[in-house]
């Protein structure tokens, strides 16, 4: 089964050895972990944290070929906390995937459980540095008060996911959400779509997704969009990514931020690539707004073990209060201070 959007969070799977055409189940995982020293102020912290590139986890994906082009599929995947060994996701076994379906080759693929959301792909395949807290996908675009929570996944889901057509994918979501037997009987419902197109060099991503009563409050909406683009030539690749959330919330003013981020991977030697990248988020309709600056280096030891570093640092302007790896700001009359951090790490898929 081909994902929309092949991002750096899928591909990894693949990485260690995807199931091939024939039936079987496939054990992968990835083991990372990192140390930094984050500054902000007077606030400051040196410690080991999990996920620098990827966040670590294990899973189990399977196949099995019932007919020709039709395949049972299935894929339970744990996401684990290295510095401390706890399981993440809010203590969930299978905190980061677990669904099964039906795979053809002719009509698509039709999956139920709990399972990524279009968004999710296409913002990770647009940015430079992933989902790393190092980069402004993760530390800016999914921090802001509308879209504090990507909705990266959704329980109780159905998805169907066409197959490629001239090099054309798109994707749709639903979720049933908290699947409430009385009002709000919308509560965490989750409606999605995805469209991708890779042709050449280039790649291009679009996704749309509303999400109704969050957390069982009647009409707590939130919607996000995502567009994103990619084209790789032989010395770099480019990549661009744009976001909008709107959130509603009854008896409050609307919530908007709006952002973007620009980046770069530049091969440096056999083994070696250079990240950089930009971003900016601001609140609609206020003067809040943070920038950010990030620069990375990867080393690859092998094909399944990288070393890498990163530093990156945030402006925040106004009252807004971005920050990295949840270590808090210094919050005076006169504003907010501008965090900046430095990491280096090893990531091994397995």
């Amino acid at each position: 089964m081909k994902r929309a959007g092949a991002c750096l969070v899928a591909a990894l799977g693949a990485g260690a050895g995807t199931a091939s055409a024939q039936s079987g189940v496939t054990l992968y995982g990835v083991a990372d972990v990192y140390m930094e020293y984050v500054k902000s102020g007077a606030n400051h912290a040196m410690r080991i944290e999990d996920g620098g590139l990827y966040q670590s986890r294990w899973g189990l994906r399977g196949k099995e070929e019932l007919a020709s082009g039709l395949a049972a599929v299935f894929n339970l995947e744990t996401g684990l906390a290295l510095d401390s060994g706890n399981v993440q996701q809010g203590g969930r076994l299978f905190g980061r995937q677990a669904w099964v379906g039906l795979s053809s080759t002719t009509w698509g693929a039709l999956t139920l459980g709990r399972q990524n959301t279009p968004i999710y792909y296409i913002e990770g395949q647009a940015s430079a540095f992933g989902f790393s807290p190092y980069g402004p996908l993760g530390r800016l675009q999914n921090s802001g008060p509308a879209g504090s929570s990507l909705t990266a996944r959704a329980d109780n889901s159905i998805r169907y996911e066409t197959p490629e057509i001239a090099g054309l994918q798109a994707s749709a979501l639903f979720s049933f959400g908290a699947e409430r037997t009385g009002p709000p009987r919308d509560a965490d419902w989750l409606k999605a779509v995805g469209l991708t197109y890779s042709r050449g060099p280039l790649w291009l991503g679009l996704a749309y997704e509303r999400t109704y009563s969050i957390a069982a409050v009647a009409n707590a909406d939130r919607d996000e969009r995502a567009i994103g683009a990619t084209y790789e030539l032989p010395w770099f690749k480019l990549f661009v990514n744009g976001r909008q959330a709107t959130r509603w919330v009854p008896g409050q003013a609307t919530l908007k931020d709006r952002g973007f981020h620009v980046g770069a991977t530049i091969p440096a030697g056999p083994a070696g690539l250079v990240l950089l990248a930009y971003g900016m988020q601001r609140s609609v309709d206020t003067p809040n707004r943070g920038q950010q600056a990030s620069i990375g280096y990867q080393y690859s030891l092998s094909k399944r073990t990288t070393l890498y570093a990163n530093a990156s640092k945030i402006w925040n302007k106004n009252k807004a209060n971005y920050t990295f790896s949840n270590v808090p700001n210094e919050v005076t009359p006169g504003g907010v201070s501008n965090p900046q951090g430095i990491m280096a790490g090893m990531r091994h898929l397995f």
